[in-house]
């Protein structure tokens, strides 16, 4: 598949943050589709992929490291086939090899979140960062109440005000979603893995309500009772889910970190995810050499149920 970069492309190489999102729920891949985007990941990833037991869950994965793929060849400008990919010890991706031409490392810190229809990626160059997504959706198989309570360790009293201070259950599980999605993305950014007790961390919400289009940036966090002035937050509303990025640019000599003062500029300014069609993810990755249609990989694929319950 020949892609022919458009503006958007050459901007997303000019810019310091890439904020992307491709909505899965509707994708059917066909088996040019799937054994191409098979082609274009590395082996091991491939068979991480080919475990998965439904296909919603082996779309998410797939689409995941499409992602990586299709944002870093366009913000360092080199062939996606060029990249190498590894796993810290908890399981956090990492670009290997090529190193960014214009240090003496790769600068571009790099993140992946699914979960109900959306999958979405945070790049930033010069800084920590770490995303997550959450739909707004009932709990399954127990009341609102009951799940809150398996729950009620992992936020403080005053996060747990919040959530209760609105009547309507729904909006009380859009507050809870809400701040679930700012625990992951610090705890994801920090890339240590479910070893990091959530407990440690206090939001606080300057900003009562995220709507769909806006980007709120006044949120900020205590971490073990002391204020964490480094870490910015972005959180976004998109399609019914919540979405939270983690940053800490205090090691992007060349890149401001605004202050609670400024929240107002910071989020004129705050990068929007930008939502992309799978085709042209797919016309953005290529095959890496060596590789060729696998048609079992398609046929595991193919005979795999959509999700639980469901064909």
């Amino acid at each position: 598949m020949n892609h022919h970069p458009g503006s958007e492309d050459q901007e997303m190489g000019r810019g310091q943050s890439v904020r992307l999102a491709v909505n899965i729920r509707n994708w059917l891949p066909n088996q040019a589709q799937w054994t191409h985007a098979a082609q274009c990941i590395q082996h091991e990833e491939k068979e991480r992929v080919g475990k998965f037991m439904f296909k919603r869950d082996a779309k998410s994965a797939m689409v995941g490291r499409l992602l990586m793929r299709f944002s870093l060849s366009k913000i360092l400008g080199i062939p996606s086939r060029a990249l190498l990919f590894g796993r810290t010890e908890k399981g956090k991706p990492f670009l290997v090899s090529p190193v960014d031409r214009s240090s003496a490392r790769c600068d571009v810190s790099f993140n992946v979140s699914h979960q109900g229809d959306y999958v979405v990626l945070a790049a930033e160059r010069g800084g920590a960062v770490g995303v997550d997504v959450m739909k707004v959706e009932w709990p399954r198989n127990s009341p609102v109440s009951a799940f809150f309570k398996t729950m009620h360790k992992q936020f403080s009293d005053r996060e747990w005000s919040e959530v209760k201070r609105h009547a309507d259950e729904m909006d009380q599980l859009k507050v809870f979603y809400r701040l679930w999605c700012l625990k992951e993305s610090i705890v994801k950014a920090y890339g240590t893995g479910i070893g990091f007790e959530v407990s440690r961390l206090n939001f606080n919400l300057d900003c009562r309500d995220v709507r769909e289009g806006q980007v709120v940036t006044s949120t900020s966090v205590e971490i073990d009772g002391d204020l964490s002035p480094e870490w910015t937050f972005e959180e976004s509303y998109l399609d019914g889910h919540c979405i939270a990025v983690a940053a800490d640019y205090t090691s992007n000599k060349n890149r401001a970190v605004p202050s609670s003062s400024e929240g107002e500029s910071r989020e004129s300014s705050a990068p929007a995810f930008q939502v992309l069609d799978i085709e042209r993810v797919l016309a953005g990755c290529e095959a890496l050499t060596g590789t060729g249609p696998d048609r079992a990989f398609w046929e595991g694929f193919d005979r795999k149920e959509e999700q639980p319950g469901a064909r």
